[in-house]
């Protein structure tokens, strides 16, 4: 058996005891018989067992470090509301379940392993951070990308109840505003969209903001040059991927003397707050992810097998649309 397949509780269960004693047994410590603490040590070293670090930090009394890995650049979570919020939240679970949160930028992933007992993988992009935890066998979860243990929203679901919430308003020329729109997090609230629009007999209409200085701000300049056309804005509703570019949009559209939502209407994604006061959106429940993300991280610890949890959104109707 590989040193990367056992862990405390195999190792427990192998020598038919308690946890508790395989803590004695393998740190000198009083309370079992030595011929229990030699049969223990014996049989560890017969199967190569090393403690990880969760066992070693579990044994030592200190309390364990849960790694919040950001993805690739060109990630920047200080600039993006969701995930300070995200983080907030994250941060509150962990320390009722006695864990400690520390962020490690992706560059600094090999630094995991010995300084964690467990990683949650921040971000929606679809990159190798997953493989690089199955190959040393790291207990991690995943947001928003349905890879192994994770938590998933329904944002595809989210976005296809407000496609059909604007038609019923009376709008057909749906305008879908994505953020660097590889990302999965895009793609999902993408097919929302399309399938509404499909089913409305619509023709869809698509563009796509890559941020800058901040989504806000981007979205308002990509917009200032629709609205700065000769031609007249061809669309009587725009569906933000988020609402940081919704804000942008609506500032861009009251610039160019448009009125929203008379004359265009105006949603956005997360329902966050100081963002969204006004803007019809999709409402994250931030908390309730972040305490599945917390449950998950605790069944991988337990050896359980990954499973995905879904987190259901709702539709906020507020002045924007």
């Amino acid at each position: 058996m590989s040193n990367k397949s056992v862990t405390i509780h195999e190792l427990a269960n192998l020598a038919g005891v308690s946890i508790a004693s395989v803590s004695r047994a393998l740190n000198g410590k009083p309370g079992i018989s030595d011929a229990l603490r030699a049969r223990i040590l014996s049989l560890s070293e017969e199967i190569n067992y090393q403690p990880n670090v969760m066992a070693r930090q579990l044994i030592s009394g200190k309390t364990p470090v849960v790694a919040l890995c950001m993805p690739p650049s060109p990630y920047e979570f200080s600039d993006r509301p969701y995930f300070v919020h995200l983080y907030q939240a994250l941060t509150l679970y962990l320390h009722r379940k006695g864990l400690v949160p520390v962020l490690f930028a992706y560059e600094n992933i090999d630094q995991v392993f010995s300084q964690a007992s467990s990683a949650i993988l921040l971000g929606a992009t679809e990159d190798d951070r997953p493989e690089i935890f199955d190959r040393q066998a790291f207990p991690y979860v995943t947001l928003e990308t349905g890879v192994g243990a994770s938590v998933v929203i329904d944002e595809s679901n989210g976005v296809y109840k407000l496609t059909h919430y604007l038609a019923q308003k009376g709008r057909k020329k749906m305008l879908f505003l994505g953020e660097n729109i590889d990302i999965s997090t895009s793609q999902g609230r993408l097919r929302g969209y399309r399938k509404a629009m499909a089913e409305l007999e619509l023709p869809e209409y698509f563009d796509n903001v890559s941020r800058h200085i901040s989504a806000s701000l981007s979205a308002y300049r990509r917009m200032m040059v629709h609205f700065q056309s000769p031609e007249s804005f061809p669309y009587d509703a725009v569906i933000c991927v988020n609402d940081e570019l919704a804000v942008g949009v609506i500032q861009a559209a009251e610039d160019a003397g448009y009125q929203v939502p008379e004359d265009i209407s105006v949603t956005g994604f997360d329902d966050l707050p100081r963002f969204s006061n006004k803007i019809t959106t999709i409402h994250q429940d931030i908390p309730k992810i972040a305490e599945a993300a917390v449950s998950l991280l605790s069944e991988q610890l337990d050896g359980l097998p990954p499973r995905v949890v879904e987190v259901m959104t709702r539709l906020v109707s507020r002045e924007s649309a």
